[in-house]
């Protein structure tokens, strides 16, 4: 009865048409932003202003944070008339905040803006009617190669949605990596092929739920020291039903999420159950349960709750610090 509804459900979800999730609407409903949340401290760093120039050459800022203030100063050659001159100083932002007011410096003396963390690696300055756009140039926000973020469905993701959801809702840009979307039955050296081009060499996550937790696995050991973190949300395959598996050699951190709730009457949290969930996993770095605490577990707080097992904080935390 077990495998006969496991199988069932499989076969439901794959009948139904596949939503090419590569393509998101152009305004999601939301936005995630790991950084904003957990890296709202870090403007710290070398921005170029290719708009604004100082003794012949587009202007050079220097960020640092002087107290309560974050100082933007001028860096050029000492023969600069201009080198070490505050170009504009602000109130540093708190957790959460994008928008920050600042002084800046104007002929004769200082005028009252705002800026704007725009994303990750830009900062827009507004005062006095004029926007001026400053990037960041420091490694942190080297041009390449970005971190890619791989998210990988389950088997029934082509009906919820439940990772595309949270696919398309996730900043990218914001973020300054790339994401990619796959369903776990994908081809495996199409996957390999299209996380290596995208990645460039560069750092990748692999965040899979249910099914796709199992592939997410599976694909970490394939792919190596190359994968930064891996996320499995609630994960699920008959194979490994109940199982402890080792945690992948290379990977730089795992994070794995467990459902805690008993499973109501809803076809997604018995589907989570029959389908054969991993449960508690002690190699990983950080095994997390969902709900976090037992007194508020809800049948209703289950396998497809994505999204919520994608916000927790350890998760969330750990996404910010993928450079």
């Amino acid at each position: 009865m077990h495998r006969t509804f496991s199988l069932a459900v499989l076969a439901l979800a794959a009948s139904g048409t596949y939503l090419d999730a590569q393509r998101c609407p152009e305004r999601a409903a939301q936005h995630i932003r790991p950084s904003l949340r957990h890296g709202a401290e870090d403007l710290e760093g070398t921005y170029r202003a290719p708009f604004e120039f100082v003794c012949g050459a587009p202007a050079v800022l220097r960020v640092r944070r002087a107290g309560a203030e974050v100082v933007a100063t001028v860096e050029a050659a000492g023969d600069c008339a201009q080198a070490g001159q505050t170009r504009w100083r602000g109130l540093q932002p708190m957790a959460g905040q994008a928008s920050f007011p600042v002084r800046v410096a104007r002929a004769g003396g200082t005028i009252e803006g705002s800026a704007r963390r725009a994303d990750l690696c830009s900062i827009e300055v507004t005062a006095g009617g004029r926007t001026s756009a400053y990037y960041r140039t420091d490694p942190a926000c080297a041009p390449e190669p970005r971190p890619v973020v791989v998210f990988i469905g389950g088997f029934g993701d082509a009906l919820n949605r439940n990772v595309v959801r949270v696919f398309c809702a996730y900043d990218a840009a914001w973020e300054h990596t790339r994401k990619l979307y796959f369903g776990y039955d994908a081809d495996r050296g199409g996957m390999m092929r299209a996380i290596r081009d995208s990645a460039r060499g560069g750092p990748v996550v692999l965040v899979g739920h249910s099914y796709g937790g199992d592939t997410a696995y599976e694909l970490a050991d394939s792919l190596g020291a190359r994968v930064r973190l891996l996320v499995t949300l609630d994960p699920v395959s008959p194979r490994r039903e109940g199982q402890s598996v080792p945690r992948p050699a290379a990977v730089g951190r795992w994070i794995n999420v467990r459902v805690g709730s008993a499973p109501g009457l809803s076809s997604c949290g018995l589907a989570g159950v029959l389908g054969g969930a991993w449960g508690p996993q002690p190699a990983a770095d950080a095994d997390l349960r969902f709900p976090p605490d037992p007194a508020r577990d809800d049948p209703d707080d289950d396998h497809c709750k994505t999204e919520q097992m994608f916000l927790l904080e350890p998760v969330q935390a750990a996404l910010a610090g993928i450079r």
